[in-house]
Order: structure tokens, then sequence, then C-alpha cells
């Protein structure tokens, strides 16, 4: 009995408190009325509220999605209320505002849910940026918030966001979809073009993360209200494969802005968000888009979207007893509009299945409160309510009409994605990605522009090497071999005709270097050139390689070709100095002779008769030695060969350093550089682009060596033309051909001067350019300086072949020791006729001291003055036997004499005196006293050397002296001097001309 009595006082209790919170809520008791199941009897049921914010129009370009979703939340609402399975006791009542996806709005409505009543125990929220400020205030009020329209990746923070549930999947479980896409393709790069808001750009890292976990290079570009800048900046970054993150209204101006820039059709690839209505892309009046619908459908053909699975597509019924077409029917007769024109409409039954999992969680809840303690007793500070909903809505699981529903630990909904692809103005459906097992399930009924297949992810960048044109190459190859042949076959001249004179006297081994030089010139041709167009391609070791052997072959065969010449023209130079400074000694030295001066005053005193100043000149030339006689002969003189050598090794030496150092310390490397991409070939695929590469040799100080090459060969060639312009009057008997080196350096040196700065300061960049120059001018050298040298030669042997050889068993030396030899017996020669002038000088000595004792009184004045002097006959006799004794016998006699000399017709000589003239033509005529006339015509005779031994008059016929002496006596004796002296200079002039020998 006690026990019953306990019961009713329960009863009674419960009833009061029931009464007692009816009457505190304001509400009238007929709108909380439900019948109750059993018995069919009709109680009161209590009022659970809820707090939702719905999206119900873009706003600034954000998510209209309240516009379907909230239909479908007050149809949810209707269901759960009608099921006597959930909730039975309580009716869920929604207080709802208008958010228009604005957070501050957003925040403002929820202060006003909070602090107006009545309690609310959940809150419901769309779009992710208001999602955001609800989430993050809710756990001040232990309230749980379950979103039905938040893709935000950055929602998933649970120590941000704690009591956060949403049953629209994070926009990160479409990353991994995307992703298997782009591997299905292969496509390697893809762009990313977001919006600036805090949904895309998290969700553009996940995917920038793991697109970069697989390998695929991922570039981002974000944009805030006018997207025209980033489409121009996606088409300067070349994206092909772009991924779209943003809300429909800046999707319209993305799409508008691709149209105009070309950044779509078959080369493009568009990945949109996938909850976008049906009719997404058809421009919207009050946007003021520049597009025209065909334009934007253009444009959107073909593009990609992926999204969580929002619908279920199978026939099995939902925990509400709908299927999803079921559902989708019911919801477009409450909306009565265009679902494709509705906002939100794909993601209704997500809000449809959020008020179901709601309502799961809190009935849930109502069975595991403590005893005594209800949903209706929720406060914000009750923890307890809140703590046990929350794991109640942790653990929920339900077939909803979005598929299955259940919620991750972060709160998250764990959703298959569809992938669906626009075609024709329609989307069709691609396939599934199950997040859980990571699989693809493809239909593969993807179509693409054209029907050629999937574009690829970027412009096919083609690697077209810069190479030498073969034809070029081929033709510098037949000249070069043809330059080879041509200096070898010089060579073999060289050989074979070593023997004659020409040959021998053109320094043959100098000419050997030469050609050597030339072969290796000729030789670097055919690594310059290479790689050719077609050719092999050379790994990085043997282009090194090859860089290598460019530079020592080009340098070293430079070295011997040019140092060949410039040792010749050097050589010369030297010789004809060191003659010219003993030519200018020896002229120093004849001019300061006493001869010079006698010589002077004999011709002045003749005046202009032109035979007397002729054999004066000849005489005394003969005299006192020619110029040309007593010159030291250096440049007929054999040169060794030694000094050639030292000259080209030299150079050669200074070569070797630079190109060891320059290897040693900075080695060539083979470097690539890039060029402007180019079109391709007519008819080659739109997607293929050609990037230029030229392979070089460089060091890292390549400008330092090129420039320490350059001044080194520079100054050596400016040099060689200094030299060959002093030297150009200069021959050598053993340098037969320097004028023709001359020619060849000059040729030499303006072509490397012009050619050299150019080819590597402006066409380093250009094979083919650079290739034709440096061949030109290697070959032109070559060419012209092989012809120079040896053309002339074997038109000589040509033309000469049966000329006398030079014994084939003597040597220049031997040749030279003959010469010398025949030049000792001619001034052997010479030196007997001395010796017989001398002879007739001491007769006429005599004659005159007898003249001058036995005649007149002028007679006697000259003896006396001679006397006076202190000579006695003796010692003039044995002065005139000299030639400074009768030189100044002859001047004292001519002065003491007072008389005057001039010159007159018919060759004769008078004085002041008496005239007593001689037979007229080539005759001496004495005028004057008888004495002073024979002393002055014997003086003149003997300065001119006009008497010899053989017309000299014995002692005993001096009166023949005193007398006038015969015209044939004079005239013998002037021929026999005349002989003696032609035979001198004959001999002198035969031993100089044969050095004179010059070729062509």
């Amino acid at each position: 009995m006690y026990l019953a009595q306990f019961v009713i006082f329960l009863l009674i209790f419960r009833l009061i408190h029931i009464s007692t919170a009816i009457e505190g809520s304001g509400e009238e008791p007929a709108e909380v009325v439900r019948l109750v199941s059993g018995g069919g009897a009709s109680r009161p049921k209590k009022e659970l509220h809820i707090g939702g914010v719905f999206p119900m129009e873009a706003g600034s370009g954000g998510w209209p999605g309240g516009q379907a979703c909230l239909p479908a939340v007050e149809m949810a609402l209707e269901d759960i209320n009608s099921d006597e399975t959930i909730l039975p006791n309580y009716a869920l009542k929604l207080h709802h505002h208008n958010s228009k996806c604005q957070p501050g709005l957003a925040a403002k409505q929820l202060f006003e849910l909070l602090y107006k009543p009545p309690t609310k125990l959940m809150l419901l929220s769309g779009c992710s940026p208001v999602t955001t400020v609800i989430a993050e205030s809710a756990p001040v009020w232990n309230l749980i918030v379950l979103s039905y329209g938040a893709s935000s990746p950055a929602l998933s923070n649970r120590a941000r966001f704690p009591t956060l549930f949403r049953t629209h999947p994070s926009a990160n479980m479409q990353n991994p979809t995307r992703v298997h896409i782009f591997e299905k393709f292969k496509w390697r790069k893809i762009t990313i073009l977001q919006s600036v808001e805090e949904v895309f750009t998290s969700t553009a890292k996940d995917l920038e993360e793991q697109c970069r976990e697989r390998g695929i290079r991922v570039d981002r570009q974000s944009f805030y209200g006018d997207p025209t800048d980033a489409v121009k900046t996606l088409i300067r970054q070349d994206a092909r494969i772009i991924v779209g993150l943003f809300y429909v209204t800046e999707a319209r101006r993305v799409l508008c802005q691709a149209y105009h820039h070309g950044l779509y059709g078959r080369r493009y690839v568009w990945f949109m968000i996938g909850w976008y209505a049906d009719t997404w892309y058809v421009p919207v009046e009050s946007e003021g888009l520049n597009c025209t619908r065909e334009q934007m459908e253009e444009a959107a053909q073909y593009h990609f979207t992926t999204e969580s699975i929002m619908l279920s597509r199978d026939n099995m019924p939902a925990i509400s007893g709908m299927t999803g077409r079921q559902f989708q029917r019911r919801l477009e007769k409450i909306i009565k509009t265009d679902p494709a024109n509705t906002g939100g409409f794909p993601e209704a039954p997500l809000a449809y299945d959020a008020v179901w999992a709601l309502a799961l969680a809190m009935n849930c809840t109502q069975h595991s409160l403590p005893y005594g303690v209800f949903l209706e007793d929720f406060s914000y500070n009750n923890a307890i309510i809140a703590e046990q909903m929350f794991e109640c809505v942790k653990n929920t699981q339900f077939k909803g009409v979005s598929g299955q529903v259940m919620f991750s630990d972060l709160g998250d909904r764990i959703a298959r994605t569809q992938i669906e692809q626009m075609q024709n103005g329609k989307y069709t459906i691609l396939g599934f990605y199950d997040t859980t097992s990571q699989t693809l399930e493809w239909m593969g009924n993807e179509k693409w522009h054209g029907n050629r297949g999937p574009p690829p992810d970027s412009t096919i960048i083609r690697r077209r090497y810069i190479t030498v044109n073969l034809m070029l190459y081929s033709v510098v190859l037949f000249v070069m071999i043809v330059g080879l042949g041509l200096a070898i076959s010089a060579f073999l001249f060289n050989r074979r005709f070593s023997h004659r004179r020409i040959i021998i006297q053109s320094q043959p081994q100098c000419n050997n270097m030469l050609i050597f030089g030339c072969a290796l010139c000729l030789l670097s041709l055919i690594f310059m050139g290479l790689p050719v167009d077609g050719g092999l391609a050379f790994p990085a070791e043997s282009f090194v390689f090859l860089c290598h052997t460019r530079v020592s072959l080009l340098m070293v065969g430079f070295t011997f070709a040019y140092g060949s010449l410039f040792a010749k023209v050097w050589i010369v130079h030297r010789l004809g100095a060191s003659e010219n400074q003993e030519l200018a000694a020896i002229k120093e030295d004849e001019d300061g002779s006493p001869w010079e001066s006698i010589r002077m005053l004999i011709a002045a005193m003749v005046g202009r008769q032109a035979l007397v100043a002729a054999a004066l000149r000849k005489i005394s030339n003969h005299a006192y030695g020619s110029l040309i006689a007593r010159r030291p002969c250096l440049l007929n003189q054999p040169i060794p060969t030694e000094k050639f050598y030292s000259v080209i090794g030299s150079l050669f030496l200074v070569d070797f350093v630079i190109i060891s150092f320059w290897l040693a310390l900075d080695p060539l490397q083979r470097i690539e550089q890039s060029f402007s991409l180019q079109e391709p070939p007519p008819g080659t695929d739109e997607d293929v682009m050609l990037l230029p590469i030229l392979e070089l040799c460089q060091s890292s100080q390549q400008e330092v060596w090129i420039v320490l090459v350059l001044a080194y060969k520079g100054l050596l060639l400016l040099f060689g033309l200094f030299l060959a312009f002093e030297s150009r009057h200069l021959k050598l008997r053993h340098v037969n051909d320097s004028r023709l080196v001359h020619l060849a350096i000059c040729n030499v040196s303006v072509l490397s001067l012009i050619t050299g700065p150019i080819v590597i300061f402006f066409l380093r960049h250009q094979a083919n350019s650079f290739y034709a120059f440096v061949c030109a001018t290697v070959l032109l050298c070559t060419y012209i300086s092989l012809g120079l040298i040896f053309i002339p030669k074997v038109i000589h042997i040509y033309k000469s072949p049966q000329s006398t050889p030079d014994d084939g068993g003597s040597s220049d030396q031997l040749r030279f020791q003959q010469l010398v030899k025949e030049n000792n017996e001619l001034k052997r020669q010479i030196e007997i006729r001395k010796l017989k002038i001398a002879e007739c000088r001491r007769l006429l000595g005599k004659r005159l001291m007898a003249a001058g004792v036995s005649n007149t009184t002028s007679s006697s004045a000259v003896i006396t003055n001679l006397k006076t002097g202190g000579r006695d006959s003796n010692t003039i006799t044995s002065l005139i036997t000299t030639d400074e004794g009768f030189s100044s016998i002859a001047t004292t006699g001519v002065s003491s004499t007072g008389t005057t000399i001039a010159a007159q017709g018919n060759n004769s000589i008078h004085t002041g005196n008496t005239n007593a003239g001689y037979v007229p033509g080539p005759r001496v005529s004495l005028e004057g006293a008888a004495s002073p006339a024979a002393a002055v015509a014997v003086t003149l005779i003997a300065l001119t050397g006009m008497v010899t031994s053989t017309s000299a008059v014995t002692e005993n016929n001096e009166s023949d002296v005193l007398g006038r002496p015969s015209e044939s006596d004079y005239m013998t004796a002037v021929e026999e001097v005349s002989s003696a002296i032609s035979s001198a200079d004959t001999a002198r002039e035969d031993d100089s001309s044969s050095s004179e020998e010059i070729l062509l």
C-alpha cells in the first residue's frame, strides 16, 4: 500500500512540474498539444526550440542556399513532429533569420537568438563564413551547431570549433577526388584560381599539399572582386588545368573573363565546385556581365565538377521513408520555382538530413540523461545535457535522403564524392570516389573538344638544340678537306724539291711549321661545328672534352701558322736594323776621310763638266771603296734555323702557359642557354612550343681569359703588321719570300682583328653565324697564306724544271765559302793594281822634281816653296808613292802656283798666263810657264789615277815630261787605270748580284 501511495505522489509531482513549465513559457497549451500514441488519449507536447540562420540571398558574392534549404528544413520538422517514434513528447520549433551569407549580420542574429527567449537547444547554419562565426561562439553557451551548407576545411579544427558538426562534407573531402582525376589523365601541373575567403584558402592549401605529395606541381592565383587580372596571370603562367574555388557569383565573372581571354576550349580544363545550380553559368542581368548566355555556355562546355553526394541515387528509402528522388519531387512542389535557378537546391537534402540528425541526437539524449533531468531543463549553463547531446550527435548514424549520414571525430560528414561533367548544357555523372576506401569508380563517358582526348597539363615544351646547319657544316668540311690536301701537298713539295735554291733560301723548316699550324686550324673546324643538325647528342663529359679540344687546337694552330710568318718578318727586320746601324757607322767614317774633301774640291774646280765629274766620282769610289762594296753583307749571310724555332717556340710557350692555367684553374663546362619559346612548324600540334637551347662552353671567369687571349693575340697581330711595314723594302737571300710573308701577315692580321671581336662579342649565341664567320676567317687565312708562300715556288719550278740545279752534295755553307774564296782572289788582283799605280806615282814624282830644278822661274818657285817646307827630292818622291803624301804635295803645288783653273770648251784646261795651246780634242793643254803647267797637269793626272807603270816615263826621257807628253801616253794611262777599276767593280758586282735573285 505504501508503494502505491509513493507512485501516486510522484505522478502528482510530475503533473505540477509540467503545468508550471507550461505557464512559465507564455505559450498557449493548444500549440504544444499532440495526440499521444496509445489508447487514443491526447496529451500536450513540449516544444524544443532550434535557432537557425539561412542565406536567402547571395549578398556580396555569397551563396543563397537558404532558398531551397529552408523549405527542406521545414519539411524535415514537419516529418519529425509527426513521427511518434522520435521525441514522442516533444515538438521541434525553428526560429530563423536571413544571414545573407554575411558574418557580421550573422553575429548580430546569433545574439538575438540567444538573448531572446525561448532557450534554443541547437543551432543550424549554412555558408562557411557565417558558420565560422556561429560555431566559434556557440561553445560559450554550450550549444551544438549543425551546419548543412558549410564546406570550409578550416571548420574541421576541433580546438577552434569543438561543438560543430556538418552534414555538408568538408571541401577537403573533394581534394583526394581531384588528385585521383589528375593522376588518371596524367596531369602533372595544375593551377588553383581562388577567391580570398577563408573557405577557399583552406581548401586550396590542402589541395596543394596533397598534390605535392603526389609530385604534381601547383600554382595558385587569388583575386578579390574582379578576376580580370587573375585570368591574365593564368595566361602568362600557361595554365591549362584550372581548379576554381569561389562562390557562384564570382564563378560567372571568372567564366566571362575566361571567354574574353580565350581561356577555354580544347587546350583547357576547368574544375568547378559541384554545389552550384545546374544553370549557374547563365548570366544574371543584375550582375552586368559582358557575356551572353551562348558565350558563357560555350566557355563552360566540358568543365568538371566534384562534390560530395548530396542525394541518394538508390531506391532504398531513408529514415523518413522517402527515397532521394521522392524527396526532390516533394521539394520541387514546395518551392514552386525552377530548381536550376533556386539557390541551395543541390544542398537541400543535406539540410533535411541535418534536422533528422538533430532530432535523433535529442532522442538519444533524453534516454541518456540522469533520472529527473529532461531536455526541457536545458539552459545555456547546463553542461550535463550539452555533453550528453554532443556524444549522441557524434555517434549518430542513419540513412538519409542524401545517403549514409555519419560524422568523423572532427565533426565532418563522411560521404562519397560525385564527379560530373557538363556536356551540351547538362551535367553528366562520370564517376564516384569513395573516401573511405580511396577508390575511384569511373564510368568512362567523358568527352573532350574535338574528340582528341584529354589535353596536356601545359604547353608541351620540346627542347630544340641550336646546332650548326648540316649543309653549312658539309660545305665547310669539304673545303677543309681540300685545304688539308693542299697542306699535305705543300709539305710533300717542300720535301721533294728541298735541293732547289728557291726552296733552300725560303727556310723550308719554317714553312713546314706554317703547314702544320694551318692543318691544326683546319682540323679545329671539325670540332667547332659539332654537334650538327640531326647529329648525335653529346653527353656532358664528352662535350667538355669537345670544348677543350676546340680551344687548344685553334690556339696552337694559330700560333704555329702565324708564328712561322712572324718569325720570318721578325728576323728580316732585325737583320735590316743591324745592317743599317753598321752602314751608318761606315758612312760616318767615310764622310770624315780627307779623300772625300779632295774629291769635292776637284769637282768644284772642274765645275759642271760631266766627263770629268763622272770620272772623279768613279775613281774616288774605286780609291776609297764604294758604299756597297764596304757593306757588311749581313743580309746575304745564311740564317740558322734555330732562330726561327726560337721565335715560334716562345710564342707556343706563352700559349701553353695560358691554356694550362685556364683548363687547370677554371676549366670549361657545358652550359645550356635557353631563348624565348618559338611556334612549332605548320602542321604540328598546337600544344607544342619549341624551346631553343644553345650549348655553350663556359667557365666561371671566361671573360677574363678571353680578354687575356685577345690582348695577347691582338698585340702580336699589330706588332706583326708593324714589322711587315717597316721591313717591306728589305730582301734577304736566305728569306727570299719575305715580301710574300709580309702580304700573308697583313691578310691574317686584318681578317683576325676584324672577325675576332665580332665573333666573340656579337655572334656567340648564333650557332650558324658564329661557325660561318670562324670558318671563313680560318679558311681564308689558311688558303691565302699557303698560296702566297708556295704558289710562286711551284710556278718557278714548273717553268724552270731543267735549270742548273744546286750541287746536290754541297750545302749553302759550301757555296758561301766558294764566294769568299772568289772575293779574296779579286782583292788580291786589286792590290796588284794598287802597287802598279804606286810605282807610276813614284816615277811621276821624280819627273816633277827634275822639272822643278831645271826650268823657269815659276818652276823654281814651286820647288823652292817645296823645299822651304823642309822636303828634299827623296822625301817628296817617297811621299808621292803614298796616298797621304801625294795628296799633300799636290795640294801644296796647286795652291802655290796661284793659278785659276776654269772649265773651257774642247775639254782643255786654261790658266791666266800665256796662251800656249795644244791640239784640240781630248787632250790636256798646259798654259803659262812650262814648269808650273806641267806640275798642275801631273798633279791632276796623279789625283785621278790616270798613270800606270806601262805609261810611265823612265828616268832617261825626263825631257819628254818637261816638254809636252803625247796624247797617246795619256790615253794609254787612262785606259789601263779604267780597265783595272772596271775589273774590280765587275768582280764586286758579280759577287753582289748572286744574292739578288728575286722571286716572282
